[in-house]
């Protein structure tokens, strides 16, 4: 491999490992992160297929709360490393990155719990003495650790994979496994549809996965059409089961999308803290500093604190603006390190109600600093519960899926699309997030506590379609054993179990291996337990004979 390669190869996975710390671009995601190594590497075409094959494996790796998936960063470049460099096939390629992917989560659990944590210290002192630019520094320093986690073991593996010692073992392996990994690596991807299932829990809703199932199994639709009809059954749904049913709505068995605590969150969003007909001081380029501060939002989130730093250093300019004087400036820089944690992509409107409440206590409006942290606290958990499953267990997902369809044949336009799209959702909803709360006031979120869920329900039903139809399309499973064989016009006809099975349902295992792995996760079996496992019944299935490649 030359120096160019080299180089561009570090760069390349350095932004990978920040986008698996903030989160933001997606440029951490398989589809982008393989891509981005094929560029880096001078094969594309093979970059895109690998990032797509490991992005429906991965679909259903995300971050919720403290909880820290196999990391994707790390997963895709080491895969297209692999495949590129090392001349592997795609199955063995990522059935490789897989445990180093776990072992990319282990590291970013140690970074922060450890360094991140550290540096998050270092910060609190800036605030002490009031110091915008040191926490500034701070925030940002948190990257270069990201940055390396993923970047250095990718290089290790492209030096060594292309060495002929560690070449021929590679090569040498035996076809029992080889074969075995290829095979698992056709079902390996519905790990990534249970987890959504399970993310979204709504069992009411299996309907509509079936049609998707269905749809795709008896017809050639595309993945487009399928997001089309998907979208059009919510409508359907919305429009003539949710709209008008407010009478209902209490009586309804609650989901898990949403964890509100109950009266809670509405008592904290009281009269008090209304702000109308206030002084402006804020303007909105003030409002356009913390925008574009939100690119790059969850960089230093750390085991401790969480985004408190993220969040601090996004407040910035609206408390730079209001507090003239060190000792005011450092009080509002120290309430806004404390403790905090929600959705990235919801977070704007936490930061656009307390831009607001900000305002008003500069003002000497009857706002105090408990009122403000009090109503951050009230906020971050309702909107993570908005965040997680709409974001990343529906959203991404589906855009990632689509994506992954169109890149599995190496077309570059499956990345593309993808990238665009997310960042476009992700870009409107940082700005419109922030503008609306900041001057629409505190009210607007309590009167949304009634249509949340109901927004959920409807998208869910979205994604059910989505995930049905992508069992069907994307999860291969074949049993080749021979049952029996007759002659007919003399040749001899061997009937495999795959085709009996065909017979009483087309795409039947996949669908029952989807509820298997979804009935594990319920019962708190970790995912990538899940993976392990069905890598191992690849391998054991193809030399006891009755797994095989696709024929």
């Amino acid at each position: 491999m030359t120096i160019t390669k080299f180089i561009l190869l570090f760069i390349v996975t350095s932004i990978s490992g920040i986008g698996a710390a903030a989160e933001e671009f997606q440029t951490h995601r398989p589809l982008i992160a393989s891509t981005l190594v094929g560029l880096a590497l001078g094969d594309l075409k093979t970059g895109i297929i690998v990032g797509a094959s490991m992005e429906l494996i991965a679909l259903g790796w995300m971050t919720i709360g403290a909880s820290v998936p196999p990391d994707p960063a790390i997963a895709g470049a080491i895969a297209a490393i692999m495949a590129i460099v090392g001349k592997q096939n795609v199955g063995v390629a990522i059935s490789i990155a897989v445990p180093v992917a776990v072992a990319g989560q282990v590291l970013q659990i140690v970074q922060k719990s450890t360094i991140d944590v550290f540096i998050m210290h270092v910060a609190d002192k800036y605030a002490e003495r009031g110091s915008t630019k040191g926490i500034t520094a701070m925030h940002f320093l948190t990257a270069i650790p990201s940055a390396l986690r993923v970047s250095i073991p990718s290089l290790m593996v492209a030096y060594f994979a292309n060495t002929s010692h560690v070449k021929a073992v590679l090569d040498n392996l035996p076809k029992s496994i080889t074969i075995g990994l290829q095979i698992s690596s056709g079902f390996l991807v519905v790990v990534g549809y249970a987890m959504i299932m399970e993310l979204l829990n709504a069992n009411e809703l299996l309907p509509f996965f079936f049609i998707g199932f269905l749809t795709m199994t008896f017809t050639k639709m595309t993945l487009v059409g399928l997001a089309i009809m998907g979208a059009s059954f919510a409508a359907i749904f919305y429009f003539y089961f949710i709209k008008d049913d407010n009478k209902n709505t209490h009586r309804r068995r609650r989901t898990n999308f949403i964890n509100y605590s109950d009266d809670k969150f509405v008592d904290e969003i009281n009269d008090e803290t209304v702000i109308k007909d206030k002084p402006l001081k804020l303007e909105h380029k003030d409002l356009l500093k913390i925008f574009w501060r939100m690119q790059f939002y969850q960089i230093s989130w750390n085991y401790e604190r969480m985004q408190n730093l993220c969040y601090c250093y996004s407040i910035i300019p609206v408390l730079k603006k209001l507090y003239k004087t060190k000792e005011s400036l450092s009080g509002a820089l120290k309430r806004h390190m404390e403790y905090f944690n929600t959705h990235q992509f919801t977070v704007p409107i936490v930061l656009g109600v307390n831009a607001a409440m900000e305002e008003a206590v500069a003002n000497e409006e009857k706002i105090n600093d408990e009122t403000i942290t009090g109503i951050k606290v009230a906020l971050m958990g309702p909107l993570a519960g908005l965040g997680d499953p709409i974001f990343w267990g529906i959203l991404r997902p589906m855009i990632g899926a689509i994506g992954a369809g169109m890149g599995l044949s190496g077309n570059l336009l499956g990345p593309v699309i993808f990238f665009v799209s997310i960042n476009a959702i992700r870009l409107i909803m940082r700005y419109y997030g922030l503008v609306i709360p900041y001057y629409k006031g505190i009210n607007m979120i309590a009167s949304m506590k009634e249509i949340l869920p109901k927004i959920m329900k409807t998208v869910a039903v979205l994604a059910y379609v989505v995930m049905g139809g992508l069992v069907a399309k994307w999860t291969i499973i074949n049993v080749p054993i021979k049952l029996y064989s007759y002659s007919i016009d003399g040749k001899v006809v061997v009937v495999t179990a795959q085709q009996q099975l065909d017979t009483i349902m087309p795409n039947l295992l996949p669908l029952i291996l989807t509820f298997l792995i979804y009935w594990l996760l319920r019962k708190k079996v970790p995912a990538i337990f899940c993976i392990i496992g069905l890598m191992i019944l690849g391998i054991i299935g193809y030399n006891l004979g009755f797994l095989g490649l696709p024929s």
